[in-house]
């Protein structure tokens, strides 16, 4: 039992990066100080135990391809943030900031990780970000995390924490995908990266699809972690992002199916694209930030001491056996 309340007790840190140059519209940069500054969020730092760490500012070089040194920087900064809190073993939550930052996010977790095994990675999104710096018509980064985290791309971006590429094909699930090119989708199909597209998850609902994602990037690995862009929810619960797309997933059916999902292996949570300058009057996105934080952690804390609940029961039962037995 103290290892159980040891385990509810265990800290969140939450980790920012106020990046924007690297979206396709400034103003993601400023989403760690509104969320720190939440009325929402500071009910949730009420009900779980977090506390703030670093805030990483980002490394200014331009816009559109010029940004390519200073996201390198900053990616650099936070990789070693996220890499500190997993070999604090805290947990780990990282707010963006754009979807940039998943480079850095994750590329500290997985060389934090590297010793005890593989880790998998289940990414909500609209889009499936999987740009190289040589087929996007844009040059914006944030549509380029996940090549790079699979070791396609920028030299210096894929060798951030160390040359290993991050995430193996089939340890990556993508959830929501709607809006995407031909260059992206040829390079995640053909290394067989797991896709369930916008209208699987409407034929087959949230729940059963996050249940079978969750399955996938575990079977292989230590544990997973989740990078929920906003713009990968219907637009009228996410209004706040700066590439909004149509049919999006319903949020309070993705809340619910995290109740439904194994949260025991969570390694780190990510969420990115908040753009508040967007957000309605009734500051729905922000609201859902908050909720999303709560649901996870409190889920995942329920879980875990339900589990060593029913450990501690199983153990003592043995021992009596084997008293009666001795006797």
């Amino acid at each position: 039992m103290k290892k159980t309340a040891q385990l509810a007790r265990q800290m969140i840190k939450a980790i920012g990066c106020a990046n924007g140059l690297a979206g396709r519209q400034l103003g993601c940069e400023n989403a760690v100080e509104v969320i720190k500054a939440s009325p929402y969020f500071t009910n949730v730092q009420q009900r779980i135990p977090l506390e703030w760490g670093k805030i990483i500012e980002e490394v200014n070089t331009g816009r559109h391809a010029s940004a390519l040194s200073g996201v390198t920087q900053t990616c650099r900064q936070l990789a070693h943030e996220t890499r500190q809190v997993i070999e604090n073993k805290d947990e780990l939550l990282v707010f963006g900031g754009d979807h940039s930052c998943a480079i850095g996010t994750w590329s500290g977790v997985a060389t934090a990780m590297r010793p005890h095994g593989d880790i998998g990675l289940i990414w909500v999104d609209a889009h499936m970000d999987a740009h190289t710096p040589d087929t996007s018509d844009t040059g914006n980064i944030h549509g380029m995390p996940v090549a790079h985290l699979l070791g396609f791309g920028d030299k210096n971006l894929v060798k951030i924490g160390d040359r290993m590429p991050k995430l193996l094909p089939h340890n990556l699930c993508m959830v929501g995908i709607r809006d995407y090119e031909s260059a992206e989708q040829e390079l995640l199909e053909r290394l067989g990266v797991r896709i369930f597209y916008a209208n699987e998850v409407e034929k087959r609902g949230i729940q059963d699809v996050m249940q079978e994602a969750q399955y996938l990037v575990t079977r292989n690995t230590i544990g997973y972690g989740l990078s929920i862009d906003l713009d990968g929810f219907d637009v009228s619960y996410a209004p706040a992002v700066g590439t909004p797309s149509a049919d999006g997933i319903n949020a309070l059916e993705f809340i619910k199916a995290l109740l439904t999902i194994d949260l025991t292996k969570l390694i780190a949570t990510e969420i990115v694209e908040f753009l508040p300058r967007f957000d309605d009057n009734q500051r729905t996105s922000e609201q859902l930030v908050s909720s999303l934080v709560e649901y996870i952690y409190k889920t995942k804390q329920f879980q875990i001491n339900s589990v060593n609940e029913i450990a501690a029961r199983v153990n003592k039962s043995e021992t009596i056996q084997k008293v009666s037995q001795a006797m």
